[in-house]
C-alpha cells in the first residue's frame, strides 16, 4: 500500500534550456512540492519528466540541476517518489535511484489501495496506429542502441536529442484526433478493468480528465505543457485539478 495522499503527474516534458517560461513552469511544479511536503504522501511520476534523459556515467545536463535537487528535497522530507519512465527518460540506468530514492518502473506501475487495483500506464505505443513507433521504440530501448548513444560525447548526445525533440514536438497529439485517440485509450482501460484493474491512469497523449464507467475508472494525467495537471488520491477517492487548486 502506498501512503496517502498519493500524487500523480505526467509528462512535464522539462527541457534542457531554461527561458521565462522553462522557468515559471518549474515554479509551479515546486510549489507542488510544497504542498506535498505539508500533507505527507507519495509523489507518482507518470514519464516524460524530462524532455530528455539519459544516463551518462559522469554527466548530468546542467539544466536540470534544480529539478534534481528539489526532488531529492521532496524525498529527504520522507515522500516516497515512485517514477513510471517514459519514451523521452526512459534511459535512467539507476541514477534516478541513487539521487532522489526513486523507484523506477521501465513498465507499468500496479498496485492496491483498500479494495482498488491501480495501473499507472506511461501508455506510448498502446494505439492501433502505433506500430511504427513500437518498431522503433525496441531498436532505441535496445543494448546496441543505448550502447552506440552511451559512447557518443554527451553534447552531441544532448544536441541531437533537442533536435529530434523539436522535429516531433507536437506535444499536443494531434488535437484534431483527440476524441479518437481518447475513444481508443478507453477501449484500452477496459481491456485492463477486465484483468481486475479498477483505475488506470494514462499519460504521454496529454488529456486531461477522469472517465468513470460500470464502477471502474480511466484517468488521463495531463500534461505540464498547457494544463499543468495534479491528480490525487486521497481518503475522499480521487481528485483532479491544475497546480494551484491543490
Amino acid at each position: 500500500m502506498f501512503k496517502l495522499p498519493v500524487y500523480f503527474i505526467s509528462d512535464n516534458h522539462f527541457k534542457m534550456d531554461i527561458d521565462n517560461s522553462e522557468k515559471k513552469r518549474r515554479d509551479k511544479l515546486f510549489h507542488v512540492f510544497d504542498k506535498i511536503k505539508t500533507t505527507g504522501g507519495t509523489l507518482v511520476i507518470g514519464g516524460d519528466f524530462f524532455d530528455f534523459w539519459f544516463n551518462y556515467k559522469y554527466v548530468v545536463p546542467s539544466g536540470y540541476v534544480d529539478l534534481l535537487e528539489q526532488l531529492d528535497i521532496l524525498h529527504q522530507s520522507g515522500i516516497a517518489i515512485h517514477f513510471v519512465l517514459g519514451n523521452h527518460d526512459f534511459w535512467d540506468f539507476g541514477y534516478f535511484k541513487e539521487k532522489f530514492g526513486a523507484v523506477v518502473y521501465p513498465g507499468n506501475l500496479e498496485f492496491k489501495e483498500n479494495d482498488s487495483h491501480i495501473q499507472v500506464c506511461h501508455g506510448d505505443g498502446i494505439l492501433k496506429n502505433d506500430r511504427g513507433y513500437r518498431f522503433m521504440k525496441i531498436i532505441i530501448r535496445s543494448p546496441l542502441c543505448i550502447f552506440l548513444f552511451k559512447n557518443f560525447h554527451p553534447d552531441w548526445g544532448c544536441g541531437l536529442a533537442k533536435k529530434v525533440s523539436k522535429a516531433s514536438g507536437d506535444y499536443h497529439h494531434h488535437d484534431l484526433k483527440a476524441d479518437a485517440i481518447r475513444i481508443e485509450l478507453i477501449e484500452y482501460a477496459r481491456s485492463q478493468w477486465k484483468l481486475g484493474f479498477n483505475t488506470v491512469l494514462l499519460g504521454h497523449y496529454h488529456q486531461t480528465g477522469i472517465v468513470e464507467e460500470n464502477g471502474n475508472s480511466v484517468i488521463f494525467m495531463g500534461d505540464w505543457l498547457r494544463h499543468f495537471t495534479v491528480t490525487r488520491l486521497d481518503d475522499n477517492g480521487w481528485w483532479q485539478g491544475n497546480w494551484d487548486e491543490i
